[in-house]
């Protein structure tokens, strides 16, 4: 490194003599300009009062010349009458009226005496056309007779002249003088002009002066501290741990600090000369320097964090793996010049490999792990679900008689317990893992999913001998955005505990709620307080350990895996809120879930008009319905027609923008998901251009969740209704949009429970009503009958790994059992749907084996609640 810091110091110096210079040469200019300024200044003005005197000495004496003049040719005409007949005395007056003649024509030629009035007045009154001039020329230029004759008259004209000579003299002199007088200020004030401009001159020299000299003592005081920063960057570089290098163009290395000697093991001196590129090598590289600058210079995709990994060579044949960074910079010459920054990275690539070597053993500890949770996934959850339906069936189908209905009892609860505790298991592992980005966020109300999990817990809570109470809340609580999986879970371990660890006591439980951020956000407290055995001070934070109980002996007097606790604070924690507990030994505990959520988009919406909603106030429209389910279709149509509608259909999105391309329908409805082209792709396309481009597109999906309405609306829709679809929402849509109102968010259906029902009896019963109960029979036989042969499709197409194909078919149907209130298979086609989308065959079989249950309870619900179904397949029960 010396020689590159010896050019840096070498610059300094040359720079600190070039502010010697500068100083210097600027005092030497600043005298030689005062010098050569003052004697201009004198010179000229010598000069100008010469030349200003002489000129004024020049007028003068012609201005007198002339009066002179004028007086000898006076007395020339005297002399001449008193000699009448003397020629000599003619020939002296001729001469004299000839320099009388000639002064004035030298007036004439004189700028000096332009504008006076002896050049003005006299010699306009004697050279103009028939003055003195003219009738005096010609006898001075005749005979004597005649001159003599007419000298009489002359003399008395000439009297006349010389008066006014006389007169305009004296005004010319006068004149003179004021117009020398005033050329002589004038000169005065441009001289002090001058010489003000002169001074200022001097005084912005100085000005500048003072300038530089401060900026030279600045750049010598950056030049000491060029110095000093040079040792001390010196002193840096040759203590740093990475090898510097330092090379030319052309890859000779010029000098190198101490780590790069004891990296390549070699002296110094012993550095100069060689090329940088032989030191290093690189697979798949000829020449590694031009590598290097083309690399860094372009950034190229080898890079790492700036570094190219190389292999560096030593001097004693060794190899070790390192890294170069590479600088560009300019020598004191202006050459260009190279750094090279060069790290040993053996240590590092050892570490790698062991953390590499370490993280493939952990990811098969992990793999083996999740392919033991997928088996046991499907091999025990597949049977304890085959295991409770068939215990259902048979308690609901089957006339039993007491031992019977006993034992079925026994086998239904050991069932669900078996079940409860698998699903424990692999929701803990879950949640874990942190794998709750799956969790389907959606609008549910926190009152609903509370009191439905009371009243599910009531024959729980009864059989011991407690007293389940829900304090509901006087004030109205929004819904929220959220998982209502882990919402539903957290509440769903926290009560059973509770219920678990109390006999003959009181289980209540309340819930509390804020709102927060201008009323975007609800902070909710649900607090469960039981009156059972409590819980000791120092076991507070041990319970929600997972598989960890209180009481673990083999004589414990509570069953249980220890998890439920610990779920219940995965859960809360995966919706970034906690679980609070305060317990007192033998008295109770309060179990708390804190939690703060975003409150749900039309909780939030300012309240409009309420749109209208009767029949009467919605004008008879044409309506393009577009569905490829034929059911919903006709389900869809028909509730149109009856509210006085015309209808026209189209089988998929493809029919649906030709139909709109030259009829121009007051309304739209159409499925999101459909063949060949789907909903949003053919508003997209009615939207720019054809007959509809404004007409209301109302779109109608079973997938409405608030994540995707942004996609929906900014295709062009201008509303969204949700599957199932009610004549009181439908009606409430038409009328809005058929008058322009504004566009509204999506409709939502009612939240869905943690297990719905087989039958939605409200959908059922409005569908019944507005279609006749015949109908609704037809409709709901011909579309058991399909879900009984799609069951039969789904598995074919499962075994075949084409889950694409499946789920559209499941999705297909699910929609068309939603539309007439078959709740639970329209949520158990849902499930399949989406574990094939998510290509999980063992979740997918699991969802079709429930599925099929699913439609063999639908069939007797329906059955139970005076539905007739025609023959067919499904129906054979």
């Amino acid at each position: 490194m010396s020689q590159f810091f010896d050019e840096v110091l070498q610059e300094s110096r040359i720079a600190r003599a070039a502010v010697r210079i500068r100083q210097v040469v600027l005092a030497l200019v600043i005298l030689v300009t005062l010098a050569v300024m003052a004697n201009v200044f004198l010179q000229i003005d010598h000069e100008l009062e010469r030349s200003s005197s002489v000129n004024s000495d020049n007028a003068t004496w012609t201005m007198a010349q002339v009066e002179v003049d004028t007086l000898k040719l006076q007395r020339a005409i005297l002399v001449a009458m008193d000699r009448p007949g003397d020629p000599q005395a003619l020939d002296d007056l001729r001469l004299a009226f000839d320099i009388f003649y000639s002064r004035f024509n030298v007036l004439a030629q004189s700028g000096r005496l332009e504008g006076l009035p002896i050049n003005n007045s006299l010699r306009s009154a004697l050279w103009a056309d028939g003055a003195f001039f003219d009738r005096v020329t010609p006898l001075m230029d005749g005979d004597d007779a005649a001159l003599a004759t007419a000298l009489p008259a002359i003399r008395d004209e000439m009297n006349g002249v010389a008066e006014q000579v006389r007169t305009d003299v004296v005004q010319s002199l006068q004149a003179l003088l004021a117009s020398g007088d005033a050329r002589r200020g004038e000169l005065r004030r441009s001289l002090q002009i001058f010489a003000a401009s002169a001074l200022g001159l001097l005084a912005l020299m100085a000005a500048l002066s003072v300038v530089i000299v401060q900026q030279n003592r600045a750049q010598a005081r950056r030049a000491q501290t060029t110095v000093r920063a040079v040792h001390n960057l010196r002193a840096v570089i040759e203590s740093s741990l990475d090898a510097l290098v330092i090379c030319d163009a052309l890859g000779r290395i010029t000098d190198c600090n101490g780590a790069a000697e004891g990296l390549f093991g070699r002296r110094r001196d012993e550095f100069s000369g060689l090329n940088l590129g032989d030191m290093l090598s690189k697979e798949g590289l000829e020449d590694p320097f031009a590598t290097l600058r083309t690399q860094f210079r372009d950034g190229a995709a080898d890079l790492q964090d700036g570094r190219l990994q190389m292999i560096g060579h030593r001097r004693d044949a060794t190899t070790l793996p390192i890294e170069v960074a590479l600088a560009e910079a300019m020598s004191a010459d202006g050459a260009p010049m190279f750094i090279a920054f060069i790290r040993d990275i053996s240590e590092r690539i050892e570490r790698e490999e062991s953390l590499r070597k370490a993280r493939n053993d952990a990811l098969k500890g992990e793999e083996a792990k999740a392919r033991f949770l997928a088996v046991m996934s499907h091999e025990m959850r597949t049977p304890l679900n085959g295991l409770i339906a068939a215990t259902e069936l048979l308690q609901t189908s089957t006339d039993l008689d007491k031992r019977q209905a006993w034992l079925s009892d026994i086998v239904l609860s050991c069932g669900t317990a078996a079940l409860d505790q698998v699903n424990n298991v692999l929701e803990l592992t879950r949640l874990g893992a942190n794998r709750t980005g799956g969790d389907q966020v959606t609008d549910f109300s926190p009152v609903q999913v509370v009191r439905d999990l009371v009243t599910q817990h009531l024959p729980h809570a009864g059989k011991r001998g407690n007293r389940l109470v829900f304090e509901e809340p006087a004030d109205p609580i929004p819904r929220v955005t959220a998982s209502q999986h882990l919402f539903l879970r957290a509440l769903y371990n926290l009560l059973g505990n509770a219920i678990k660890f109390t006999d003959a006591g009181s289980i209540t439980v309340s819930l509390r709620a804020d709102t927060l951020e201008d009323g975007r956000r609800l902070h909710l407290a649900v607090d469960i307080t039981d009156t059972g055995i409590g819980i000791a001070e120092q076991d507070l934070e041990r319970i929600f350990h997972n598989f960890e109980t209180l009481d673990s002996s083999f004589a414990r007097m509570r069953d249980g895996t220890g998890l439920g606790l610990g779920i219940a604070k995965l859960s809360a924690e995966a919706m970034g809120g906690a679980i609070r507990v305060v317990s007192t030994l033998g008295k109770g505990s309060t179990f708390t879930l804190d939690v703060t959520l975003p409150v749900a988009v039309e909780a939030t919406r300012p309240s409009a008009a309420t749109p209208p909603t009767s029949d009467q106030e919605a004008p008879a429209l044409h309506i393009l319905v577009v569905e490829d389910n034929p059911i919903n279709s006709l389900l869809l149509s028909e509730m149109l027609r009856l509210r006085g509608h015309t209808v026209s259909n189209a089988v998929d999105g493809v029919e649906a923008v030709e139909k709109a391309e030259t009829t121009a329908y007051d309304m739209i409805l159409t499925d999101i998901s459909m063949p060949r082209m789907d909903g949003i792709e053919a508003t997209r396309r009615i939207r720019a251009h054809g007959a509809c481009r404004t007409v209301p597109i109302i779109g109608v999906t079973a997938n409405a969740i608030p994540e995707r309405m942004p996609e929906f609306l900014s295709a062009g829709m201008t509303d969204v209704l949700a599957k199932p679809v009610t004549r009181s929402a439908l009606m409430a849509v038409i009328a809005t949009h058929a008058r322009g109102a504004a566009p509204a968010q999506a409709i939502p259906a009612a939240p869905p429970a943690a297990e719905p029902a087989i039958l939605n009896l409200d959908v059922l019963r409005e569908a019944q009503r507005e279609m006749g109960a015949e109908f609704v029979d037809r409709i709901a036989s011909r579309l058991l009958n399909e879900a009984d042969a799609l069951m039969i499709e789904l598995e074919e197409l499962g075994l075949k790994a084409a889950f694409d194909q499946a789920a559209k078919a499941a999705h297909k149907s699910a929609g068309a059992a939603a539309s007439i209130g078959l709740a639970g298979l329209h949520a158990a086609l849902l499930r399949y749907e989406t574990a094939a989308q998510a290509g999980d065959a063992p979740a997918a079989a699991t969802a079709l084996t429930a599925a099929r249950k699913v439609l063999l309870r639908t069939v007797l619900d329906l059955r139970d609640n005076g539905v007739t179904l025609n023959a067919g397949p499904a129906l054979a029960l």
